[in-house]
């Protein structure tokens, strides 16, 4: 997830965020509806941030993968030249009092990596303003799928660090990778 705004107020809607989401899926064990209370929580809460976007997946020991993405940027599932993207779900958290959301069904193939990032990585800009973006992102991922998800991980972060010019990070960057093994 990705809240909006930065400091102490960002950081105590992650904290609601996630205290609610563990609690919601305890009681309902269903993301959609739980997702859809949170919003309305958040929506209500009196923090000067109140958005936020969040990627929630759960994954079988078989591959199934089952998700929603609220308003994030959308997760790549690549194995080989193959990148499906995941944005099945609905709109961020928060500004609207209620909303639907879908679940999304993707398969993790053996052998597959998912990677999920925030808006920093592909807003990152280099000295001719020009972002990372997507495309950039994806062709990275397909050329080094083969790597650890540690190694991706690493391997991500410092293409977009030196894509900035090795400057100063203006928004905040996180980069999950799930491998699945053969």
């Amino acid at each position: 997830g990705d809240a909006s705004g930065h400091g102490l107020p960002a950081a105590l809607l992650v904290r609601d965020v996630v205290t609610g989401l563990r609690m919601g899926l305890e009681k309902e064990m269903k993301i959609s509806p739980v997702l859809e209370k949170l919003n309305r929580v958040i929506h209500r809460s009196t923090l000067s941030t109140s958005f936020i976007s969040l990627f929630y997946a759960e994954i079988e020991t078989n591959g199934d993968l089952v998700y929603v993405n609220a308003g994030h940027p959308e997760p790549m599932l690549v194995q080989g030249k193959k990148v499906t993207l995941l944005k099945r779900g609905g709109t961020i958290l928060g500004p609207l009092p209620n909303v639907k959301l879908k679940r999304g069904f993707a398969f993790m193939p053996p052998d597959s990596v998912l990677v999920l990032y925030t808006d920093g990585v592909i807003e990152r800009r280099n000295a001719f303003g020009e972002a990372f973006d997507k495309n950039r992102l994806k062709e990275l991922i397909i050329k080094n799928q083969h790597y650890s998800a540690e190694k991706l991980v690493n391997e991500i972060i410092d293409a977009v660090y030196n894509f900035g010019n090795s400057g100063p990070w203006k928004d905040d960057v996180t980069v999950v990778v799930v491998r699945r093994l053969a």
